[in-house]
């Protein structure tokens, strides 16, 4: 299984596949999660917070800032874009993979330098 996903993770990081990471995130752009009351949302955020809860207010502007995000949606309550989220993490990691690449080159390329003729 581990071989199949780094096989796969190799496969999209290919350059030639910005076309087939387009493909990827616009299947995964329906994916949404539960719609929620907010007063559900405001009463599951205040459970673990025993000093100060947050007002109705301080929920909204939170709800606000994530919906521009495009973190979640607010229409009919609050429901996750589970899609918009994994493909942010997918482009994430992709360019950490890559700039984790270019690090060990860099080192590599030191390494050389230093244990070079003297």
């Amino acid at each position: 299984m581990k071989d199949q996903l780094e096989l796969a993770f190799e496969k999209i990081r290919n350059p030639r596949m910005s076309a087939g990471l387009l493909l990827l995130h616009s299947l995964l752009a329906p994916l949404k999660g539960p719609v929620i009351s907010p007063t559900k949302v405001r009463e599951t955020v205040n459970r673990p917070i025993k000093e100060r809860k947050l007002s109705k207010q301080s929920v909204t502007n939170a709800a606000r800032r994530l919906e521009e995000a495009e973190l979640i949606e607010r229409e009919q309550g609050y429901s996750v874009n589970h899609g918009y989220i994994i493909s942010m993490l997918l482009n994430s990691v992709i360019a950490l993979s890559e700039k984790v690449d270019d690090l060990e080159e860099e080192i590599d390329n030191l390494k050389g330098v230093l244990s070079g003729p003297s």
